[in-house]
Order: C-alpha cells, then sequence, then structure tokens
C-alpha cells in the first residue's frame, strides 16, 4: 500500500477493495480451471480418502492387479508393432513396461483416479504404418513427434485447456476415432505381417482371404488356425468374464508355439517369415532363408534399454510431415485418454452432480498422461494413454489413487522378463488387436445415425483412418466434411429455420461450464442445446427460452 493511500483513507479503501477483486478473479480462474490440481488424498490421515470412498488397501491393490492382467497383453503386442520398425525388442519391451510404471504411479498419486496407464493401441499403429513407413520418417523423428506431443500435452494440461483442442472437433468426428482406430487394429491384426496372416494382399481387389485355394503360395494353415483359436478361446473367455482373458489367450498361443519350437526346431510349424518358412526345410535351407521361431533362451536378465533411449533427432523439427505426427498423436491422446476418463471415472464414482469430472483432479490426470508420455518417448516408446481396461479394476472395488499405483508397481515387476515378453510370436499377439479393435467400437452406438449433419462426417472418418493406414487422414476428412456441410447450411439456417447462421460453430467453442448449463436447462425445459445457446446470446430468461421452445413446437 502507497504512503499517499495511507493518507487517504477513501483511496486505501479502494485499493483493497482492487486487491480483493484481484483475488476474488483469480480465485475463480483457479476454480473454473483446476490449474494447481487438488492433492488432498494425499494425507495420513485417510491417504487416497480410502475411508471417504468406502474402500481399503486390499481392496485398492487387488483391483490394481485384476487392472493390470487386463491390460498386460500390451507388453508383447506393443514390441511387436513397433518391432516392425524398431528392431530392438527387449527394449522395446522395457520401454513399454517403464512407461506403464511411471504413468500409472502419477496417475495414482497426482489425481487419485484408479486408472492405469501404458504405450497405447492405435498410436503405436500409427507410429509405425503411417509415421514410418508411410511418411518415410526414421522411427528416431516419430520418436521425437512423440516427445513433442507429450510436452504440449503437459502444457495444455497444467494450463487447464486442453478441453479447447477437444471442442473443435464435432462430437460425431470425436467419436468415430476411436471406432476407426478400432477398425484400423483389427486390419492389422488379421495381416500376417503382424498378426493372425488370415488377410493377405491381392493386386486386384487390394485385400483377399487367405486360403490355400486363392494363395496357396503364402498359405500357411498352422500358425493361421492356432490364431483363430487364440482368438475364439479369448472371445469366449471375455464372453463369461475371466479376468485378464486376452493375457491368457496369448499365453496359451506363445506356450504351444513355443513347445513345437523347443521339440522341432527348424521343421517347425510355428517358423517365421509366414509362408516361407513352414516345415520341411532343411538346417542350410532354414539359415539361408533367414528363418527363425520364437522362443526365449533364458527367461530373465537385469533391464537395461540399449538402442531405443535418447536418441531423438532435433533436425527433424523443420519438417512439415513432422508437425503432421506431432498433431496426430497429440490429438489422439487427448480423444483417447478423455473417452476413458469419462467412461470409467463415471463407474468408478469418480464425478461430481453433474456428471463432470472435478476438474483439479482431471488437470493432473491429464498431467500423468502426458508426463507419461514424455518418459515413454525418452526410452523409445509411442505415446502413453489411459487404459479403458482400467474398467476391470473398478467393477472389482478400485475406487482411489491406490489401485493405480499398483498397477504401475506390475508393470515394474515385469520388467525383468523382458527376455521372455519379447518372445511373443505374432500369432498371440495378432487375435488380442481384433479383440482390442472389436471394444473399440462401442462409440458407434452413441452416433445419431439419422441425422446426416454428424452421422456422415462421423462415417468420413469411420472409413478413412483404416483405408489410408492414417488417423490423421480421417481426422481431416471428417472435420473438413463437417464444415463444407455448415457453410453451404447456413443460408437455409437464416431463411428457412430463423437461426443463427453460425450456431452450430458457435457451440463447438463453449466453455464446459456453459455447455452444462445448456445441457442442465435442456433437461429441465425439454429445450434443446441450440434453443438454450440462442437464448443466452440475447439475454432472455429460462422462461423466455421454454416459451420460445414451445412456440417452436408448435409451429
Amino acid at each position: 500500500m502507497t504512503e499517499e493511500s495511507n493518507n487517504n483513507p477513501a483511496s486505501a479503501e479502494e485499493e483493497m477493495e482492487k486487491e480483493e477483486e484481484e483475488t476474488s478473479l483469480f480465485r475463480k480462474i483457479v476454480d473454473k480451471t483446476g490449474v494447481l490440481g487438488d492433492f488432498s488424498h494425499l494425507n495420513a490421515k485417510d491417504p487416497f480418502l480410502m475411508k471417504e470412498k468406502g474402500s481399503n488397501w486390499w481392496t485398492e491393490l487387488r483391483a490394481g492387479t485384476v487392472t493390470f492382467l487386463t491390460m498386460a497383453y500390451i507388453l508383447p503386442v506393443n514390441a511387436n508393432i513397433l518391432g516392425i520398425v524398431i528392431p530392438y525388442k527387449k527394449d522395446l519391451i522395457i520401454a513399454t513396461a517403464a512407461a506403464g510404471c511411471i504413468g500409472s504411479i502419477l496417475m495414482g498419486l497426482l489425481s487419485n483416479f484408479p486408472f492405469g496407464l501404458a504405450p497405447g493401441m492405435g498410436a503405436n499403429a500409427y507410429f509405425t504404418f503411417t509415421a514410418v513407413l508411410s511418411y518415410g520418417m526414421p522411427w528416431q523423428d516419430a520418436l521425437t513427434a512423440v516427445f513433442f506431443s507429450g510436452i504440449f500435452f503437459l502444457v495444455l494440461s497444467l494450463l487447464g485447456l486442453r478441453t479447447l483442442l477437444v471442442r473443435l472437433l464435432p462430437r460425431g468426428v470425436q467419436l468415430a476415432v476411436g471406432a476407426g482406430i478400432g477398425i484400423f487394429l483389427c486390419f492389422i491384426g488379421l495381416q500376417s505381417v503382424e498378426g493372425m496372416a488370415l488377410v493377405v494382399d491381392n493386386p486386384a481387389t487390394l485385400v483377399q482371404l487367405n486360403t490355400p485355394l486363392t494363395v496357396s503360395s503364402n498359405y500357411d494353415a498352422s500358425k493361421m488356425w492356432l490364431s483363430v483359436v487364440v482368438l475364439v478361446l479369448t472371445a469366449t473367455m471375455m464372453t463369461i468374464k475371466i479376468p485378464g482373458a486376452p493375457l491368457v489367450g496369448i499365453v496359451f498361443g506363445t506356450l504351444v508355439a513355443w513347445s513345437e519350437c523347443w521339440a522341432r526346431q527348424n521343421a517347425s510349424a510355428f517358423n517365421y517369415p509366414v509362408g516361407a518358412c513352414g516345415g520341411g526345410l532343411n538346417a542350410t535351407q532354414y539359415e539361408d532363408a533367414g528363418c527363425f521361431c520364437y522362443a526365449p533362451d533364458k527367461f530373465a536378465e537385469a533391464a537395461k534399454i540399449e538402442n531405443t533411449a535418447g536418441v531423438f533427432q532435433w533436425a527433424a523439427v523443420g519438417d512439415n510431415g513432422f508437425w503432421v505426427a506431432v498433431f496426430t498423436f497429440l490429438y489422439t491422446d487427448i480423444l483417447d485418454s478423455s473417452g476413458t476418463f469419462f467412461a470409467v471415472a463415471k463407474r468408478a464414482g469418480c464425478v461430481d452432480k453433474n456428471g463432470n469430472l472435478p476438474k483439479g483432479q482431471a488437470n493432473m490426470a491429464y498431467a500423468a498422461d502426458s508426463i507419461g508420455t514424455i518418459v515413454g518417448s525418452c526410452m523409445g516408446t509411442s505415446t502413453v494413454t489411459t487404459y479403458i481396461e482400467s474398467a476391470a479394476g473398478v467393477v472389482d472395488g478400485g475406487r482411489t489413487g491406490l489401485t493405480a499405483i499398483a498397477v504401475g508397481l506390475w508393470f515394474a515387476l515385469a520388467i525383468p522378463f523382458a527376455p521372455v515378453l519379447s518372445e511373443i510370436p505374432p500369432l498371440a499377439s495378432g487375435p488380442i488387436l481384433c479383440i482390442v479393435g472389436a471394444l473399440m467400437m462401442k462409440n458407434i452406438s452413441d452416433f445419431d445415425w439419422s441425422d446426416a449433419e454428424e452421422a456422415l462426417p462421423a462415417f468420413a472418418t469411420l472409413v478413412m483412418i483404416p483405408l489410408t493406414f492414417n488417423i490423421a487422414y480421417g481426422i481431416i476428412a471428417g472435420t473438413m466434411m463437417w464444415i463444407i456441410m455448415q457453410v453451404l447450411l447456413m443460408p437455409w439456417r437464416m431463411l428457412v429455420l430463423k437461426k443463427d447462421p453460425l450456431i452450430k460453430f458457435k457451440l463447438l467453442l463453449l466453455d464446459e461450464v456453459t455447455l452444462d448449463a445448456f445441457n442442465e436447462a435442456s433437461l429441465e425445459h425439454g429445450a434443446d442445446a441450440e434453443t438454450n445457446f440462442l437464448g443466452h446470446m440475447t439475454g432472455k430468461s429460462k422462461e423466455e427460452i421454454q416459451l420460445a421452445h414451445q412456440q417452436e413446437k408448435e409451429q
């Protein structure tokens, strides 16, 4: 306070009021954005608020074990997918486990949510098949892009701004991204390079079924049928809700392949590459053809990443394709994490009365996700994300961050077993890609297929992702189609419907608080969000909004 204000009581009061207003404004910003987080769960009296949430240590640790079992398939699957372009599978196993460990533990400590984290499905496929094989980026450049996406995600999370990116996409496109990635993963899992060898290329039709009648030169019945058995067995176990069913399926297929390899060596029916190294080759032919079968020569060793840690290529920052990759990694991570957060948090009772995540906890959850991505890229793996399989632990009673910490500890225990995990054959992991792809199709049920305005752009995204082998192209296709349709619909909205021609664009930019208010008014008065938004823009009261909606219905 200045000397002049001390001599002038009126001036002093005004200055105090100004300071209070500034403090109040700061508190409002903090409350609205949750930028400072919420760490009330880190206390000695009720650690992780277990008593408040009706849980206990044993329940949380058991739930974490269940969650880990349902998502442990990512250890071999991620290494197999990234291993197509990064020839260091043991390093990839260690990087996957370490990223899952650090990300999950941070999730529990920072947010107190029972979510498990690990390198995400979809992002790893984009990394391999699009960024590296399609764009021609060296895998070191692609890891650099993952690192930058993690940095941007962390900044957006700490500032409470990550929802800005989500809101820029139409709702239909948001829902379609996950489903499109699901088809993408299934398509990869069906192919011979990294999966079941059920689908092969055809110069006339692009793809076809792999059978002895159509592709006799590349037909490999042993691998294909064992993969089918793994697929059906896993699906059956999931139907009767056996915990860790995907992991059990992988273990079954792997043990069969290993046993045959140990017993018959070069005569094994499960030799790779597919179609070139089946039984019948002598030892010399086997070696000359570069054939091999998956089987570990040791079961554990001291963990050490030798070839994939810290291999960033900063020169790649100037390439246009590099920033497309950064954007795609960032967007898919935000969309994937957001969808999982809301779905699992609602089941765990972690949402407020309006069904929203507490902003402080949500920001810290996104921060944990982004830090996991940064750490993972430094070790050599693709984007880390929150797993929908966390719902399994929630169903088993997990309610706090201790569940997530337990998941992280299990990932840490997996690190010394990289020699075993790196020898999981594609015939065992490929069927799980198809299973995960099927689970990701759930969002389709949320589409309003009768509304062409939302459904058609969503469908464009859905089909373009797998057909172009590119997640970014799918997002761009759906979004551009939606924008062009909105521009063409402006005259119709203004002249026929007598509405604001920019209404759909304005709805995209609403902040969460305002949108919640409109949705609440919609439930209370029966009006749609557009009517409520128009009322807000014109300053009309709730009663006037309701009357306007009633008049609209009568017309």
